[in-house]
């Protein structure tokens, strides 16, 4: 019987990677992960665990990528509450987390080469950091209807027509 199961694992084992090379796959014993073929989907840089996912899902796309090296991460409508550790995404140049749940958007002050942002159908309520991103040139805020009018117009004389307003704004 040992010699059986010192055979048959190794055999399992090959037959799966050969099985499912084309797709995203993690070999398991007695659900013990013994190994992954990118580790970085493993690891939670994100705090949200949808997030992390949306994360996750760019990176089974891509296995080469790292998540430090991703430029574009689109998360519409996947339950988002928080950005936190978005920051560590430093290559990060477009983001889409429209209709998510998202109030704070100061995670995104660390991200020197963001360009566009849509944080469109959110509960965003501070924008002022947004102020402060040197090479911001597009923002879409429709729908977070609780943002300072006072903020809504310093953001729009510092991006003119490429900021999509809400309707309202609270004075």
């Amino acid at each position: 019987m040992i010699f059986y199961t010192r055979l048959f694992i190794p055999l399992c084992v090959l037959i799966h990677c050969t099985a499912c090379s084309l797709n995203p796959y993690s070999i398991s014993f007695n659900n013990n992960v013994i190994y992954s073929p990118n580790a970085a989907l493993k690891s939670g840089v994100l705090s949200d665990p949808s997030l992390q996912a949306c994360l996750n899902q760019v990176l089974q796309a891509d296995q080469t990528k790292l998540f430090t090296t991703v430029t574009l991460l689109a998360c519409p409508g996947a339950s988002i509450t928080t950005l936190s550790g978005i920051e560590k995404m430093t290559k990060l140049e477009q983001l889409d987390v429209s209709n998510n749940a998202i109030s704070t958007l100061n995670p995104l002050l660390e991200l020197k080469n963001l360009r566009v942002l849509n944080v469109s159908n959110n509960a965003v309520t501070e924008i002022r950091s947004l102020l402060s991103m040197p090479i911001l040139r597009f923002v879409a805020l429709i729908g977070n209807d609780n943002i300072s009018c006072d903020d809504l117009v310093s953001l729009e004389e510092k991006l003119g027509n490429t900021l999509s307003r809400p309707l309202n704004c609270k004075d």
